[in-house]
Formats: structure tokens, C-alpha cells, sequence
């Protein structure tokens, strides 16, 4: 028995703690909301002490699922509820209004200029030239001095919505909801095509992360893990390859990418699954829908942006910006105290970029290598992981949404049924990052004095960095490798 039922339903005791400790986390969070019309401020300790308790709930989900599978035991867990309650969960964070972010102030003004034919790309938000164009979306967005970030196919997706639907934070939050249960159901297929149990989604459907960045923050990353997704499905799902030919995984790749460019780090797996044309339609639909957008605004990528064109505002941001980086904070404090500048080098930061760049290169390059000797689909979807993880560790602007493709390829990583049970120590650190992530919310609790704390840094850097470390000497001592007695057999 998978776990002890409950007489009247044969549904496990388990799940449904899982249940009410996760409703308890959301409805904390939304009450919350609807006391105090905020969850930062001097209430961001309140909402990480409800998200907590909504992670308490997602890792007893956790548990019952693999207790389920293991002993075939799947009506202790029925599948309708294992989806049922995490769209539940999202349906109460839509009741709230994104504070803990407000990037979708920014997407619902960006989609406001898409329907009046204005570039997003050529404007900063204060520029007078575009008063005329005002919404009160304008005066809540961020980064006023400077011209979207966001690239193609988000915009897209802002323009369709500010077209056909009220412009407010609901619209976006509904919409982004819709993209992530699209992942979810991609996942499912994927997990499938890898000989895994498809029930293995509720590592993604449940994480707390996932429900609050898109249910409560709206968050674009949605769209671009939804894309890519789908991308991997057409990739590896021989009926869609017969069906629809080999060009729809590269098209809805390159869509991802020109939502952000985070799914470039897939290339290296992909490439030697793709055929040369692939490769050809991938770059061809990547190039040929940014091109037309720098008619006017322009590029942006000459010396000295000013924050316009279409990738201007994104090279200020990245440039100027850090926030709740590990690796790369504590490289780049390094470097910076070396005093560089009195030995003819001006911009130790420039360094730290370029020395960081490089070594990102050789593991892209090392990761390209290996893909061409790996065969399977199992294979090839885990070793997608490497790159996305890389760019976690890192990258210098860590915004909890920004691990959503890292949380979506995490489903693959836990072990097949002719695989070592260790297997699951590879999510650990994982896991451990997406419960500890939420502290960084705690650089808004002061709404006159926005600060990192090196505490928070430490807390969720520390245990995670470390956790990689044993799992890289287990995989080392071939522990996770190891076969087990079954596999032996067969």
C-alpha cells in the first residue's frame, strides 16, 4: 500500500495533507492580499512564512506521488487530483495583485503601444512623445528612463492581449496561467517519450515557485518555458516529426528564444539531434523576426546604449544590474578588490564578465560534446539540465522566475524504475533553492530603502553550492550511475 486510505474515498491520508497544508499556504498569501493590498512591504516576512508552508505541502506531495508509483497504487493519489488541487492553488493566487513584482505593469504597457502601432523599442516610458498614448499601467511600470527588454514574441503576446482583453494585471495573470498548465501538460509528454512515469509532473504542477512567479507575478518566463517545451515535444515525438515534419521544434524554439534568450542554452543538446535545414530554420526564424523590430529603433547593440532599441534597454539593464547572484557576487567582490585599476586595467567588472563568459563557453562547448555521444531521448532531456543549470549559478541577476526552464527540465532528473533510488539526491539542491529563493523578497521589506542582504545570499547560496558539490562526488564514486539488481538482469 502506497499509503493508508481513507475508508470512505480509497483516496491516501497522505495527498490529502498535501492538500490542505498547500490550500493553507495560497489562501494565507491571498488573505493576506486582500487584508493589506500588498505581499512585500513590512509584509514580506508574512508571505515567505505562507509560501513556506505551501513548499511543506508541495514536498508531502512529493512524497505520496513516488510512495504511489512505486507501489502501483495510483487511486491512493487519483491523477484528477494530482491535478485538480494545483490549479486550484493557482486560481486562488489570481484573486491577488502582483506586488511582489511589477513587471506586468511593464507588459501591459508594451502591449498598449503594440495596438497603437508605436514600438515599444524606440521609447522609454517617460518620454514625453509618448504621453499621448498614456494608460495607468504607464505609471506603475519600471524602469521608466529606458525602452522594453522584452523581445518579439512577448510582445506578440502583449499586443494580442491588450487587444482583446482589459488591460490589467489579471488579463496577464490568467493568461501566463494558461501557458504554464500548457508546460505541465508538455511535460507530461515528455516524461513519456523518456520512459519516465508521467505522474513525475507534479514535481513542476505542485512547486510553489512555479504557482506563485506565474499565478500571483504573471511572469513572461511562462511563454518562453511553454514555447520551449513544445519545442522539445516536436523535437522527440516521433508522430509530430512524421505528422508535421522536423521545422515546427526549431520554429517554436527560436519563438522561445525571442521571449528570452534563456533558450539558446538548449542549442548545444539539440544540435546533433537536428539536421542541418533544422539548424537553418532555427537561425532563419531567430534572425529574420528580430531584424524587422530594429527598423527604426534600431538594434541597440552599438557602444553607449541608451536604453533604445530592441536590445538597448536590456544591455543597460544587465550592464548596471545585480541581484542575488552566488558565484558570480562573490568572483566579481573578488576581482574588485584586487586593485586592477592601478595595475592599467580600468574596469575589473569588465573582467569579471569576460573571464565568466569564457568559462561559460568551454562548459557550453564541453556540454556540445557530450550530446553528440548521447543517444536517448532520457539521455538527452537531463543533459538539457546542465546548461540551464549553469546559468543559475552563474548568472548576475537571479529573479526567482527567472529558474522556471530549470524547474520544468527538473521533472527528468529522479530515477526510472531500473535506475538507483539515489538518483534523487540530483534534485536536492534544487529543491532547497526553490524553497530558499523567496528570502530574496526580502530586499523589498523597506519600500523607502530597496537592499540586498548578505545573510539572505549566504542562506540560499551556501547550502545549495554545496549540496551540487556532493552530488558531483556521488555521481564521481558512480553511486548515482550504479544499476540496480533489475537493470543487472536484464
Amino acid at each position: 500500500m502506497a499509503t493508508r486510505k481513507l475508508s470512505a474515498t480509497g483516496i491516501g491520508i497522505t495527498p490529502v495533507v498535501a492538500v490542505v497544508v498547500g490550500a493553507i499556504g495560497y489562501l494565507g498569501l491571498a488573505v493576506l492580499d486582500a487584508r493589506h493590498g500588498t505581499l512585500r512591504d513590512e509584509f514580506v516576512g508574512q508571505s515567505i512564512a505562507w509560501y513556506l508552508v505551501a513548499f511543506a505541502g508541495f514536498v508531502i506531495a512529493v512524497w505520496a506521488n513516488e510512495k504511489a508509483i512505486g507501489a502501483n497504487e495510483y487511486r491512493t493519489f487519483p491523477t484528477w487530483l494530482l491535478w485538480a488541487a494545483p490549479v486550484a492553488f493557482r486560481l486562488v493566487l489570481l484573486t491577488t495583485t502582483p506586488t511582489l513584482s511589477d513587471d506586468v505593469y511593464r507588459y501591459l504597457w508594451d502591449g498598449h503601444l503594440v495596438t497603437q502601432g508605436v514600438s515599444p523599442y524606440a521609447h522609454a516610458i517617460s518620454d514625453p512623445a509618448v504621453d499621448q498614448f498614456s494608460i495607468a499601467a504607464r505609471d506603475l511600470a519600471n524602469n521608466r528612463d529606458l525602452a522594453s527588454p522584452y523581445l518579439p514574441t512577448a510582445h506578440g503576446v502583449f499586443g494580442f492581449a491588450a487587444l482583446l482583453f482589459p488591460s490589467s494585471p489579471l488579463t496577464m495573470q490568467t493568461i501566463m496561467v494558461g501557458f504554464d498548465l500548457l508546460i505541465a501538460v508538455a511535460l507530461t509528454r515528455l516524461l513519456t517519450l523518456a520512459g519516465l512515469p508521467s505522474r513525475r509532473v507534479l514535481l513542476y504542477l505542485w512547486n510553489p515557485l512555479v504557482i506563485v512567479e506565474v499565478a500571483h507575478g504573471a511572469h513572461l518566463d511562462a511563454i518562453m518555458v511553454a514555447l520551449s517545451t513544445a519545442a522539445l515535444v516536436a523535437t522527440f515525438d516521433p508522430q509530430i516529426r512524421v505528422r508535421f515534419g522536423g521545422i515546427i521544434g526549431p520554429v517554436l524554439l527560436a519563438l522561445a528564444t525571442l521571449t528570452r534568450p534563456l533558450p539558446v542554452l538548449l542549442l548545444p543538446v539539440l544540435f546533433w539531434r537536428w539536421s542541418w535545414p533544422q539548424r537553418f530554420v532555427y537561425a532563419v526564424v531567430a534572425v529574420g523576426l528580430t531584424l524587422p523590430f530594429g527598423i527604426g529603433p534600431g538594434l541597440g547593440l552599438g557602444a553607449n546604449p541608451d536604453g533604445t532599441g530592441v536590445f538597448g534597454s536590456a544591455r543597460a539593464y544587465t550592464d548596471t544590474f545585480r541581484f542575488n547572484s552566488g558565484l558570480y557576487h562573490w568572483y566579481e567582490t573578488w576581482v574588485g578588490g584586487r586593485g586592477l585599476d592601478d595595475k592599467g586595467w580600468d574596469e575589473p567588472v569588465q573582467l569579471t564578465k569576460i573571464i565568466v563568459g569564457v568559462g561559460v563557453a568551454v562548459l557550453l562547448l564541453m556540454v556540445l560534446a557530450q550530446a553528440r555521444s548521447v543517444v536517448s531521448t532520457r539521455g538527452l532531456l537531463r543533459l538539457s539540465l546542465v546548461p540551464v543549470g549553469i546559468y543559475v549559478v552563474l548568472t548576475p541577476v537571479l529573479h526567482p522566475w527567472y529558474t522556471l526552464l530549470l524547474f520544468a527540465l527538473l521533472v527528468m532528473l529522479p530515477p526510472a524504475p531500473d535506475e538507483p533510488a539515489l538518483r534523487w539526491i540530483l534534485i536536492v539542491p534544487w529543491l532547497y533553492l526553490a524553497a530558499a529563493l523567496v528570502l530574496s523578497y526580502l530586499t523589498y521589506e523597506d519600500p523607502l530603502a530597496f537592499a540586498e542582504r548578505e545573510w539572505v545570499r549566504e542562506v540560499e547560496w551556501y547550502p545549495t553550492l554545496g549540496l551540487l558539490v556532493a552530488v558531483g562526488l556521488a555521481g564521481a564514486a558512480g553511486l548515482i550511475r550504479r544499476p540496480t539488481r533489475e537493470s543487472v538482469r536484464q
